[in-house]
């Protein structure tokens, strides 16, 4: 059988999905803020704790996922929608984020991530949902995202929201 590359370096596959965007119920959290740019390193170190081990991870350092957020939080991705975007919080740490931008002229969810040890809590749909609500509450007609092949939790999360593949 031929030795394959190990699966951090197979090329991926991924989809531009896109939803409606409508107002849903959803809880309120004393913990959930809008992030500063001063919570770049705060949201690095979970985007690189959050993606560890999976598919999406790249091996990525801790000053390339550093410079990664600070280059986002600055606009070189498109403007971050900072009244869009938040961070939840507890216990005085990021445990989830869900960020923003503008992205060919239409809202762009940049990254949805949650700390593994708060995984099946309920906080990315939250954070999602609310990111819908406040664009519907805008008048945005639409958030799209890019998703990795094979992130089934991420998958099923944006599938269950309306979410639909625009583009592989």
């Amino acid at each position: 059988m031929e030795d394959l590359p190990p699966a951090a370096v197979l090329p991926r596959r991924r989809s531009r999905m896109a939803a409606r965007v409508e107002r849903r119920e959803v809880a309120t959290d004393p913990g959930v803020r809008a992030p500063r740019r001063s919570d770049a390193p705060a949201v690095a170190a979970l985007m690189l704790d959050a993606y560890r081990g999976t598919i999406d991870d790249d091996g990525e350092t801790p000053q390339e996922t550093l410079d990664l957020v600070e280059r986002l939080f600055a606009g070189e991705y498109g403007s971050v929608l900072w009244n869009v975007s938040e961070v939840t919080e507890r216990d005085g740490r990021i445990v989830a984020a869900a960020v923003c931008t503008v992205f060919e002229g239409r809202p762009f969810l940049a990254f949805l991530v949650t700390a593994p040890e708060w995984k099946g809590r309920g906080l990315a749909r939250a954070a999602l949902t609310r990111a819908i609500n406040r664009l519907a509450v805008a008048g945005d007609p639409l958030l799209r995202l890019v998703v990795t092949h094979g992130n089934a939790p991420a998958e099923r999360l944006y599938a269950s929201l309306g979410f639909v593949v625009e583009s592989d």
